[in-house]
């Protein structure tokens, strides 16, 4: 099969000639119809929403092909200019297939020929397939997307209650520079990434068709749940941040929202369910704008959506059961626009309310890794330590990867968070100097805080089970 370049920022680039196109077609169309009681604004809404749409027919096509048989090559920019954006694609394309063979969701940020990519490329992330490695003569098809990412202060949604501020969440506008490399960091043994990348394209693809939602149900929400320290939250983001870069063509703006739950819950009766309607309100607000693509966050929903049947039998105020009434209705609200997605997390998923979990259209487990993903979480630790000169780098990679095998053994069952905390922690205990830390004085004090971590769990599970 030939190789194909599909270049989603190039588009942009005959957009000002198609708008012109379609505004003199669309206007006679509008004289024809007698469409006279339009007034501007409507003429410019009909204009832009035609534009969109025709792009979204020539994006969706591609996008399934990237999904299927290729995969993204995202290009994060310092700037894009649009006289130089098929030569820059060019460039990514020849950088990538030199590499050879590429690891799993690699990031490549050093560029010596290739002057475009020096000057405009912050970095290049190349995946996502699930296989660990691949070689560059097995790709098919190669989906380049050029992007700049945004680097204003999230909006505090705050509401003012007898005279003091709660802040009730926030709102990204994405893609936003504080959720880079989230998702290349998560490392999982089921191909969930690309199982929630497909669910999110599959949405937005019954939506562009018109499927009748009577027909097939959709209610555009995912429950992740699972111990603590898991991945979960951070997927979340990291996928909020994927759906605003590749399906870029498809929307105009991204917006997330992270849920404050823990400011919900007011010290004055009644004030909850107001709170929390204040917050979803908003997001309503910006939905009925088509154009616009939003994905809500609430995280630790067990604190919100605590079983109605639990309140009762433990005489919870009524409060409880307010917000827990009011989260479903606005929920239910929310399934008549298709540009919105609801994440949720828990770490309890057996006092969710029943109802909210009927709601999910998937429900994910997110466990501790195992011993082959651990090694590779060690893998990319140690690979961002030599990178930046704070371990010798000239070590033989067989037996540095024996070593590194070794100590994923022995980490079976700590969480993900744990295990990026490990190396930073065993570095702090290493008497250190100008020179470079030799890898074998980080193995033995991450061997050493492995042995304490396992004891510290010990004992806290011994005291917890008391």
């Amino acid at each position: 099969m030939r190789d194909t370049i599909s270049v989603t920022s190039s588009t942009q680039n005959n957009i000002n000639k198609r708008r012109q196109k379609s505004k003199k077609s669309l206007r006679s169309r509008i004289n024809k119809l007698k469409l006279s009681s339009l007034t501007n604004n409507d003429r410019i809404s009909i204009d832009k929403n035609h534009i969109k749409n025709e792009q979204a027919e020539k994006a969706i096509p591609i996008l399934a092909q990237a999904f299927s048989n290729g995969f993204f090559t995202e290009v994060n920019c310092r700037i894009l200019p649009e006289n130089l954006l098929d030569q820059l694609a060019q460039q990514v394309y020849q950088f990538v297939r030199k590499q050879g063979e590429l690891n799993r969701s690699l990031i490549l940020n050093r560029y010596i020929e290739e002057s475009l990519l020096n000057e405009y490329v912050n970095k290049i992330y190349v995946g996502d397939f699930e296989e660990n490695n691949i070689k560059t003569n097995e790709i098919n098809s190669m989906h380049i997307i050029l992007y700049k990412t945004k680097d204003d202060h999230p909006f505090n949604h705050e509401v003012l209650i007898e005279g003091e501020k709660q802040n009730l969440g926030c709102r990204w506008s994405l893609p936003h520079y504080q959720f880079e490399s989230l998702w290349e960091t998560l490392e999982f043994d089921l191909p969930l990434k690309s199982q929630l990348m497909q669910y999110v394209f599959t949405v937005i693809r019954f939506d562009k068709a018109n499927i009748d939602r009577t027909v097939i149900h959709c209610n555009q929400t995912i429950l992740l749940y699972g111990p603590p320290g898991c991945g979960k939250t951070t997927l979340c983001k990291g996928l909020a941040q994927k759906v605003s870069i590749r399906m870029k063509e498809l929307f105009n703006r991204f917006y997330f929202y992270e849920l404050n739950a823990a400011s919900l819950f007011s010290k004055w009766f009644s004030e909850s369910s107001h709170n929390l309607s204040r917050f979803f309100d908003d997001i309503t607000r910006i939905c009925y704008d088509p154009l616009t693509f939003v994905i809500i966050l609430i995280d630790e929903i067990e604190s919100l959506s605590i079983s109605r049947i639990s309140s009762l039998s433990s005489n919870e105020p009524s409060d409880m059961l307010r917000v827990v009434n009011t989260l479903l209705t606005h929920i239910d609200r929310l399934k008549s626009f298709s540009n919105i997605l609801v994440l949720t997390t828990s770490n309890l998923i057996e006092i969710i309310d029943q109802a909210l979990i009927d709601r999910s259209d998937l429900i994910l487990f997110i466990g501790p890794p195992s011993i082959k993903t651990t090694f590779h979480i060690y893998r990319a630790c140690f690979i961002e330590l030599i990178e930046k000169n704070l371990i010798y780098s000239k070590y033989h990679s067989e037996e540095l990867k024996d070593k590194l095998w070794n100590l994923a053994k022995l980490s079976h069952g700590l969480s993900g968070r744990t295990l990026r905390k490990l190396p930073m922690i065993a570095f702090s205990h290493i008497q250190q100097s100008d020179h470079f830390i030799h890898p074998e004085q980080l193995f033995k004090a991450m061997h050493q805080q492995l042995i304490y971590q396992k004891n510290t769990n010990n004992y806290l599970q011994q005291f917890n089970n008391q």
